[in-house]
């Protein structure tokens, strides 16, 4: 058992890159092995392919049925002496398996589109890998004796793809991408769609009667895919049309390659209508790819709803173009033939650049502040502090919700600014070129609410047990809008405030909230302070559920030309997390608005406390009438100085080097 134990330990100290570096590798298990050992919904592992040597399939558990994908291995081939193996589902790419699975795992995104499928508790081999293998060809001797059980049969049928086609069926010009001639030069003339293909279907043993058209030598074609998709798998007794160049199918386990292979096929079941796909075989035992479940790389419509849809189509198939030196001109040419056709309001229409903020300082008219009114005017903060005593942080964080999503164009957006925007919402819009006013608006907001906390503390000039006391309150409020009202934006500006300089120098504030509010001094320390590392560093499975205003503080600023990961040490890896996660962001846009409306259907505003927590009125109270409409950097460096002077005021630098002695 050391023996086995130490075994094991060695394979797991192997590259975290290499599949059998992770025990949710259990190398040659079988299908059937893989089933038993599954009991939930979300349980995975990863195996070796026992139909195509060299290949990988996940296997999982999802709706009390077990499901197997066969992951996509692409070989690119952009220059002769070069190749490079990418692995994929339905549409990310990356460069290792194990890589792959963290990414779906701490997503929790869907295996595919059509199954839904999501994992993530992995099943954990406790054995090494030689011990399963063992174990597999043991029990294959055991059940294929002479004869051979009938299951066992009816398996090595389903497994074998040399099976002799009727004369009825035509050539199967495809290629086994595992497999490729010795001389990759004399491979002939390839269809255009050099990325659309697959090789999923494979049929051996007709016989070859048709020579390839071309005579010339053409250039290494940069992709070769591998994949399952049983949509593709014709019924035997249905035929494909016949295209230049068709001849045999090779195995890649046949022993001599043909010298000319065979160019593949047009991908007719994305390209053709409907009418003219094939449907996919019922009976496994004719057709092995039907045991995996679907994945199909959708192929852009011609008809397309809105803007972002339409960067994303554009994204996907020039970045393929760029990569595979294929042309994809005829999809452009079918969208501007279909737009042609288009009524005039399903026509696109393109955004407009917006030129002014969301803050109408010259239309807004105030419940509680006066005309002319002064900067941080002493009437106006005890209304405010009344005010906010009144409620409860979970009825605060609401309205703070409820403005937030106004900003952001969450919830609330009309007709009008979807057709200026071109986007349904702004969560949107901050990802596109067009939506810069809109990350202004937001990082102004954002600073604002930190500016915001921070006054009401510093401006508590009372004893430092009720300025405890007002730290308490925030601290509360901001766990609210993290766990009841799911606006991280909101609660990454209230980490910001209780995070400044000026407020965490207030020695005296914190000991006397440790002495006389514990708990929310502990749920500081121990919880927020944690929970907002993590999204700082993009940590997105901190979060567990729904959220309602993702933190976009971020990629807000990276837009804008900041650096947000100026401190770290992380440096590109983090910037890349930045962009995955605002692409996430937007791709799940509805979801946000769909949470965002259910928290807020179902309470009472009030209209007081909506005005406090609106932007447009911490311009007026911070600035003043007038100063507000100063220059954004000259007023924050003035602010900054305010808050300097409270800070000192409040705690004097003589008193805070001198407490600690004192106390010790």
């Amino acid at each position: 058992m050391d023996s086995l134990k130490k075994e094991l330990e060695e394979e797991l100290k192997l590259s975290t890159e290499d599949p059998r570096s992770h025990a949710w590798f259990h190398g040659p298990l079988t299908r059937e092995g893989a089933e038993a050992l599954f009991e939930r919904d979300g349980d995975f592992l990863v195996r070796d392919s026992s139909s195509s040597k060299g290949d990988y399939v996940l296997s999982c558990f999802w709706r009390d049925e077990p499901m197997h994908f066969k992951i996509i291995r692409v070989v690119l081939r952009p220059k002769e002496g070069y190749s490079r193996e990418l692995f994929q589902f339905e549409e990310d790419r990356f460069d290792n398996v194990p890589a792959l699975i963290r990414f779906y795992v701490g997503g929790r995104l869907p295996i595919s589109q059509a199954s839904g499928a999501i994992i993530f508790h992995p099943l954990n081999r406790t054995t090494p890998l030689r011990i399963i293998a063992e174990r597999q060809e043991a029990e294959s001797k055991v059940d294929g004796g002479p004869a051979g059980t009938k299951s066992q049969l009816e398996r090595r049928k389903r497994l074998s793809f040399s099976s002799t086609l009727s004369d009825s069926l035509m050539v199967n010009p495809l290629l086994r991408s595992g497999s490729q001639p010795a001389n990759m030069e004399d491979v002939g003339c390839r269809p255009l769609l050099q990325t659309a293909q697959s090789d999923s279907n494979l049929r051996t043993g007709a016989p070859q009667n048709t020579k390839p058209q071309a005579t010339g030598r053409a250039p290494i074609s940069p992709v070769f895919r591998t994949g399952s998709e049983p949509l593709l798998s014709p019924k035997p007794w249905q035929t494909r049309p016949c295209y230049p160049g068709g001849g045999v199918t090779l195995r890649g386990s046949d022993g001599q390659l043909h010298s000319r292979a065979p160019p593949k096929p047009l991908r007719i079941s994305a390209i053709f209508p409907k009418n003219l796909r094939p449907p996919p075989l019922s009976d496994r035992d004719q057709d092995p790819s039907a045991f995996y479940d679907e994945l199909v790389v959708q192929v852009p419509q011609s008809r397309r709803k809105g803007h972002v849809d339409r960067l994303k189509a554009e994204e996907k198939w020039q970045g393929r173009a760029r990569i595979t030196e294929t042309s994809f001109g005829f999809l452009e040419a079918d969208n501007e033939a279909a737009s042609r056709l288009l009524p005039d309001k399903d026509r696109f229409e393109p955004p407009q650049m917006e030129s002014s903020s969301c803050f109408r300082l010259d239309q807004f008219e105030s419940l509680l502040l006066p005309d002319n009114n002064r900067p941080l005017e002493p009437s106006v903060l005890l209304a405010l502090k009344e005010l906010f005593n009144r409620s409860d942080p979970k009825t605060t964080a609401l309205h703070m919700l409820s403005v937030d999503c106004q900003v952001a164009r969450i919830v609330g957006v009309t007709d009008e600014q979807k057709r200026i925007m071109g986007v349904a919402s702004g969560l949107e819009l901050v990802t596109l070129p067009h939506g810069r006013q809109l990350r202004q608006d937001l990082l102004e907001r954002h600073h604002l609410i930190a500016l915001g906390v921070a006054v009401d503390i510093l401006g508590c000039t009372g004893t430092v047990s009720q300025r405890a006391t007002v730290l308490h309150k925030f601290i509360l409020l901001a766990r609210a809008l993290k766990d009841h009202a799911h606006n991280l934006y909101a609660f990454s500006a209230f980490m910001k405030a209780l995070e400044m300089p000026q407020v965490l120098r207030l020695e005296m504030t914190w000991r006397a909230l440790r002495r006389n509010h514990t708990e929310s001094a502990i749920l500081f320390e121990k919880t927020l302070k944690p929970f907002m590392k993590s999204l700082v560093e993009r940590d997105d499975s901190v979060v567990g559920g729904p959220v309602a205003v993702p933190h976009l503080v971020p990629l807000l600023m990276l837009m804008e030309g900041e650096d947000p990961v100026e401190n770290s040490e992380r440096g590109c890896e983090l910037l890349y997390d930045v962009l995955q996660s605002a692409r996430r962001t937007a791709l799940h846009a509805r979801d946000h608005q769909q949470h965002a409306h259910t928290l807020l259907t179902g309470w009472t505003p009030i209209p007081e406390m909506l005005e406090a927590l609106g932007t447009e009125f911490a311009l007026r109270l911070f600035w003043g009438q007038s100063g507000a409409q100063a220059d954004r950097k000259e007023r924050y460096e003035k602010f900054d100085k305010i808050l300097c002077v409270l800070s000192d005021k409040l705690e004097p630098v003589e008193i805070s080097a001198k407490q600690p002695q004192q106390l010790s």
